[in-house]
């Protein structure tokens, strides 16, 4: 990819390489002999819109990538989630070409991903902080991007995220969240077939949440493939589709969200009327129960913990009917026996504390 600023023949309507937005037109890239050739972009949509193998980076003594893997599915709402400095910024500029890994491969639509960018540019990017030269308006920044990205000038996306209002204000007035709403704004120029935001919730009031949420909603249901890194894990279970763990420069787990939440056994509460007694019956048929901890483990199989009045524990309906019978048979009420849902942010702690 060629970043804004490196151009020689246009100037930058960004400062800071921040934001990227590519296209072709039309759908050809080079070929080595400098010929064009065309496309057949149905074809690349049946493959993964992203695939990264063994991805390694490093800043000096510090391990950004580790040998990281990640696929996401064409056509799939993609939560990326990590702590800070788990490697999320760094395998997007990766993609976005704007740093070269130091092994492994990634690839957009099975093209490689620094080939894709410059010659397809099929994909849009939002990395880190949205940064504008103050003297622009969000009119001439969006015209410059659309320019740049050779699609024609449409100020739609401005409306898209609320900033119609704002088009004729200068950039060096506008709050963090407006920079952030631009900045999404020139991403969604062109209908692009994958956009890829890193942490673009940041600096945004509730309203600008909801507008962000529903626009990735739409660009979903159009058909775009979005890989979007979040930290606010509710956001993600209620809005992706996918999602990926990043832990220490490697994805711990990675999947449709509805597998990931399902892949452990599944998780019962009962409520009993006597915790103790209750709590040592359940263990006849869990025998690898942890007591008296804070909450089961989904990692060590049929597992109980106390909480509040009831107790919860890890197995199948098989494990929860036992269960049940052995409260009973130890003269133990059984008021409630119902299956938990296990949550995201269950799953993203239990990885990131291992």
């Amino acid at each position: 990819m060629q970043a804004y600023g490196k151009r020689q023949d246009y100037r930058a309507p960004y400062e800071g390489h921040r934001i990227t937005g590519h296209r072709t037109e039309p759908n050809e890239r080079r070929g080595g002999n400098g010929a064009c050739r065309r496309l057949d972009f149905a074809s690349l949509m049946s493959e993964a819109a992203v695939s990264c193998r063994g991805l390694k980076k490093r800043y000096g003594p510090h391990e950004a990538l580790r040998g990281l893997d990640l696929e996401v599915p064409a056509g799939t709402l993609f939560g990326f989630l990590g702590p800070n400095g788990a490697g999320k910024t760094t395998t997007l500029r990766i993609l976005a070409a704007l740093v070269s890994a130091d092994a492994g491969k990634a690839e957009l639509f099975g093209v490689d991903a620094g080939r894709h960018v410059r010659a397809t540019r099929r994909a849009t990017f939002l990395i880190e902080n949205a940064v504008f030269p103050a003297h622009l308006t969000a009119r001439k920044v969006l015209k410059r991007a659309a320019a740049y990205m050779k699609v024609p000038f449409d100020e739609t996306p401005l409306e898209r995220v609320g900033m119609a209002h704002a088009r004729d204000r200068k950039t060096g007035g506008y709050s963090h969240g407006m920079k952030q709403r631009l900045g999404l704004a020139c991403s969604l120029l062109g209908a692009p077939d994958l956009i890829i935001l890193d942490e673009p919730q940041n600096g945004l009031d509730p309203e600008g949440l909801r507008t962000i949420r529903g626009i990735l909603r739409e660009e979903h249901e159009r058909g775009a493939t979005i890989l979007v890194s979040v930290h606010r894990l509710a956001e993600v279970e209620g809005l992706c589709t996918h999602a990926a763990i990043v832990v220490a420069g490697l994805v711990a787990r990675q999947g449709a969200v509805a597998t990931l939440l399902g892949e452990d056994r599944p998780r019962y509460r009962i409520l009993v009327d006597d915790q103790e007694r209750g709590l040592a019956a359940v263990q006849t048929v869990a025998p690898s129960a942890a007591t008296k901890a804070d909450g089961p483990s989904p990692r060590q199989g049929a597992q109980s913990a106390t909480m509040g009045d009831s107790l919860v524990f890890d197995g199948d309906h098989e494990t929860a009917a036992a269960a049940a019978a052995a409260c009973t048979a130890a003269g133990v009420a059984v008021f409630e026996l119902a299956p938990v849902r296990r949550t995201l942010d269950e799953l993203y702690l239990s990885e990131v504390t291992r």
